[in-house]
């Protein structure tokens, strides 16, 4: 049985419409909507590299950042939780849903081995001097996140897919 939560992110993906990485930038810019930073995002993550994972991290919102640490502790974080997301094959994105300052860009990729993982970019613009209207990512979840544990298991706290990124 599906969720509301798990049935309305589906048709959110239904709009789904192919990535173009090639040309997305390598940093934050006030110049970048919503769409463009997860297309640099996933761009980055795609190269499977130490330098995709830094240029990923530079798209981390401060508060991200307090939660995950520093460059090192967020490489291993993507490592170890979002090994899906890393050189994986193809990408598609939804209109990123948007309301005052913040955006949430639903995102489907398809692994390394060809499998479908979906995942939730949240966004929010930044009000801070080094990048003053900057779009950044306060964390990257699964839907399944949303309708939490069921009943009469126990949630881990760190379960993959569902750290912030």
């Amino acid at each position: 049985m599906f969720s509301i939560r798990t049935i309305a992110f589906s048709l959110v993906l239904a709009g789904l419409s192919p990535l173009v990485l090639a040309q997305a930038p390598l940093a934050p810019s006030a110049d970048l909507e919503p769409p463009e930073v997860v297309a640099s995002m996933l761009s980055a993550l795609k190269k499977n590299s130490d330098e995709g994972i830094a240029e990923l991290y530079s798209f981390s919102s401060p508060e991200n950042r307090e939660r995950t640490g520093p460059l090192a502790s967020f490489e291993q974080l993507i490592r170890q939780g979002f090994p899906d997301l890393l050189g994986h094959r193809d990408a598609r994105m939804a209109p990123p849903l948007m309301d005052q300052g913040r955006a949430m860009v639903p995102v489907q990729v398809q692994t390394r081995t060809g499998e479908i993982s979906e995942y939730i970019f949240l966004l929010s613009q930044q009000s801070i001097p080094e990048c003053d209207g900057c779009w950044m990512a306060d964390a990257v979840f699964s839907p399944e996140a949303l309708q939490g544990p069921s009943p009469g298991l126990e949630s881990s706290p760190e379960q993959p897919g569902e750290n912030p990124a």
